[in-house]
């Protein structure tokens, strides 16, 4: 709406400039000291206070859908993340009890303290890998009616049949695993039993110190059971009377159960020279596989005792049980499970280092590009480039259009150089282009590097030889070229957006992937099913299995870019809304699409970083207004110039008011809601299984596990393998000829060596 005035007014009342669109319907014609700079003052304020109205309306319908969100039934919703444990709570027992004091025995579902298991998960991805070429082989087997064989080694190993060996292998490795869990498992059994001795050791002493001449019955009481208060007092996040675990390593079962005939019944005085005891002899057992990691995820039967334990302190340490948002059970980052504060924050600082040094140095090409747009300046630098340009006209245009297309590739190679800095935070959610801090960081890149970068330098780059020449008039050429920028942004975006989408639409991208996997997996052989045929193959991802849709990178990249281009330019080219109109529009029609036919809905977060993205695009308003206040005292405008000053103020309190509370309501269901939802799950009959165990170690997850068509390996075939190794054994020990072992293998009837001529059709038969 603003343009139906800012567009004539510019035109008309401006300078006469032949055959540049982008400056005659631009701030950028008017003169010095123009009393039309007013209209772009009060257009301002129309744009600004619209936007400020419609985040506010928006966050209403925003906050209703994630609520909403928060109230469906999936696992995130119902558990909280507990990081930097105490030690006395580093395990399942204590957490589950610490929680059901807090809230009620039946609220807790499951409480599942991360244990240190890289024996175990080294066996697992073993057993994993088995199982792919298992599968494989198999399908060789069955499908192409081959027997499939490979070597023991690279260089010089024996030719073996895979089936029998990778089956063998496979069982060994179930056999193995079992093992390791159960052994893990045990442990974790005798480090209950473990806690429960010490917490009947402690009860019993507690009440001999404390209860006594001028102690009530209920101090007993209190001192016996405990209470939650006590356990804020304690500092442990821990409850006076519960099961909690010490810091000395794990004591085998046998030793404990020694330690506690011995102590059972004995005075209080002598269970503290029993618990001692148990202290030293614990001492002597060291386990690595299977100990605890300062870390767990606790499940809930309801949202409201979630959402509670969510919003709570549990400890008076400041970084100690930090409860947090639990990720979708399938991202959890099982590596970073665990470690502690100091490691996660030296992390964040050597990303946030890392960042800064890369926005740094990232200046240079991107300014070196930018300059492109303007060929005459670039000229002035660069003489040498004259005479290919005054040869060939084409030249200079392929040039002026080279920049954004060179820029956009730029552009694509930051998110996977950011990627790599946010690893070093540890996050607990794998780090993925949907990662928040990722969009974080690609947003101010593209705030400070895409935007203001290319801005300046193009300005510069566009003037520098009037600059140079005149210095006296550098505020006047800024105060001209910088709203001419709008050409190279509307480009830029142009290119950014509209060729990505169409890439996009035609699936381009998939399309070649699907060609070169299916030539790959001809080329290995591994096309003999359904499922391989349409399975990702060496990183190379089929069409049938296409990746989520990364709306961390796209939001901190393209649309960042758009809005801030549509903020800073909106006022000064009117021109510019019309081009991101047509950008947004198209866009929008475009990834419905795809989000419907194409995409999975997995990584749906629920408006969670859409919070991140208005926080950024109230950021990008503030500083469009900056920029436009300062363009407008470059112009000369007394007036208006200053008149920018109020709207940035009220811009920068919006952002403090919104910040106080609207961000934290869309980050928790309110308890009312919860409590409504919890009433109607209870009315539907809701049952808990599908929450048990959702947070186990993958690794933990399967005793045992085979192929998908492991059921073709059937008794008759393995038989058959039984016959093959004891004719094979026959033969080693001389009983068989090898010809008589292939005559049977192959089925063929097979006399003794010692049966007469003329009694051959007497003799037993072996078959």
């Amino acid at each position: 709406l603003n343009s139906f005035y800012l567009l004539p007014i510019y035109k008309y009342m401006g300078n006469v400039v032949e055959g540049d669109p982008a400056k005659e319907f631009s701030l950028s014609n008017l003169p010095q000291s123009h009393p039309a700079l007013l209209a772009t003052t009060f257009a301002a304020y129309i744009f600004f206070l619209a936007t400020m109205h419609f985040i506010d309306k928006d966050f209403e319908w925003l906050t209703e859908h994630r609520h909403e969100f928060l109230a469906k039934k999936r696992v995130q919703n119902y558990s909280i993340f507990l990081s930097c444990l105490p030690k006395e709570m580093q395990s399942d027992t204590a957490i589950k009890e610490y929680f059901r004091n807090c809230f009620s025995h039946n609220a807790v579902v499951d409480g599942d303290v991360a244990l240190s298991i890289p024996k175990l998960e080294a066996l697992v991805a073993r057993r994993n890998a088995l199982i792919s070429k298992f599968e494989h082989v198999i399908n060789v087997r069955f499908v192409k009616g081959e027997e499939p064989m490979h070597k023991t080694k690279m260089c010089g190993g024996e030719q073996v049949e895979s089936i029998p060996v990778y089956q063998e292998q496979l069982e060994e490795l179930n056999k193995e695993i079992s093992e390791t869990i159960d052994h893990i498992v045990a442990e974790k059994e005798a480090r209950r039993m473990h806690d429960d001795e010490e917490a009947e050791i402690g009860m019993s002493v507690k009440p001999a110190a404390s209860v006594g001449a001028g102690a009530t019955e209920a101090d007993a009481s209190s001192t016996e059971f405990g209470s939650v208060a006590d356990a804020g007092k304690s500092g442990t996040g821990s409850v006076a009377g519960v099961s909690v675990m010490t810091e000395e390593p794990l004591m085998e079962e046998s030793v404990l159960a020694t330690v506690d005939e011995d102590t059972s019944d004995k005075s209080s005085g002598r269970n503290v020279g029993a618990s001692a005891a148990l202290s030293g002899l614990r001492s002597l057992v060291i386990t690595e596989e299977g100990s605890p990691r300062s870390a767990a995820f606790v499940t809930f039967a309801d949202l409201v005792s979630a959402n509670m334990a969510l919003q709570s302190i549990h400890n008076h340490e400041p970084w100690d049980m930090v409860a947090e948002n639990a990720p979708r059970p399938d991202l959890v980052n099982w590596s970073n499970i665990g470690i502690t504060n100091h490691t996660k924050q030296v992390g964040e600082l050597i990303s946030l280092a890392l960042t800064g040094a890369l926005c740094i140095f990232w200046t240079i090409p991107v300014a070196f590009v930018s300059s492109f747009s303007n060929v005459e300046g670039l000229v002035q630098i660069f003489p040498f480039l004259q005479e290919p340009i005054d040869m060939y006209p084409w030249f200079s245009n392929l040039m002026a259009q080279l920049a954004p297309l060179i820029l956009v590739v730029f552009i694509s190679i930051l998110p996977f150089i950011l990627l790599f800095f946010v690893t070093f935070e540890n996050p607990i959610e794998i780090a993925s282009m949907q990662h928040p801090s990722l969009f974080s960081k690609l947003a101010a890149f593209t705030i400070i590097q895409t935007f203001f970068i290319s801005t300046i330098s193009g300005s510069l780059f566009q003037s520098i030889q009037e600059i140079i020449d005149n210095p006296a008039s550098a505020v006047t050429i800024l105060a001209e070229t910088l709203p001419a920028q709008s050409a190279y942004f509307i480009q830029l975006i142009i290119v950014q957006n509209l060729l990505a989408l169409g890439i996009e639409l035609l699936r381009i991208s998939p399309i070649v992937n699907e060609w070169l996997g299916t030539l790959v997996k001809k080329l290995f052989g591994y096309n003999l099913t359904e499922k391989e045929r349409n399975t990702s193959f060496l990183g190379i991802r089929d069409i049938a299995d296409p990746l989520e849709y990364y709306f961390g990178r796209e939001l901190g990249m393209k649309t960042t870019l758009t809005m801030m281009v549509l903020f800073v330019y909106g006022c000064m080219s009117p021109i510019t809304a019309y081009f991101t109109l047509g950008i947004f529009l198209l866009i929008a029609m475009g990834f419905r699409n795809q989000f419907i036919y194409v995409y999975p809905i997995a990584n749906d977060s629920g408006g969670k970083l859409w919070l991140n993205f208005t926080l950024i695009s109230i950021t990008c308003m503030i500083l469009a207004e900056i920029v436009l206040c300062a363009v407008l005292f470059l112009k000369g405008g007394v007036v208006s110039g200053p008149l920018m000053v109020p709207l940035i103020v009220i811009t920068i309190l919006f952002d403090i008011y919104f910040k106080k509370r609207h961000y934290m309501v869309t980050n928790f269901l309110p308890l009312g809601d919860a409590a409504a939802q919890d009433k109607e799950n209870r009315d539907e009959g809701m049952t808990y299984e599908w929450l048990e165990d959702a947070y186990l170690q993958p690794a933990m997850a399967k005793r045992v596990d085979f192929p998908d068509n492991y059921g073709r390996v059937d008794e008759a075939y393995a038989a058959q393998q039984k016959l093959k190794k004891a004719v094979e054994e026959k033969v080693q020990m001389g009983e068989m000829t090898p010809a008589d072992a292939a005559s049977l293998l192959a089925g063929e009837s097979v006399l003794p060596e010692s049966a007469p001529a003329d009694e051959g059709k007497k003799g037993c038969v072996i078959t």
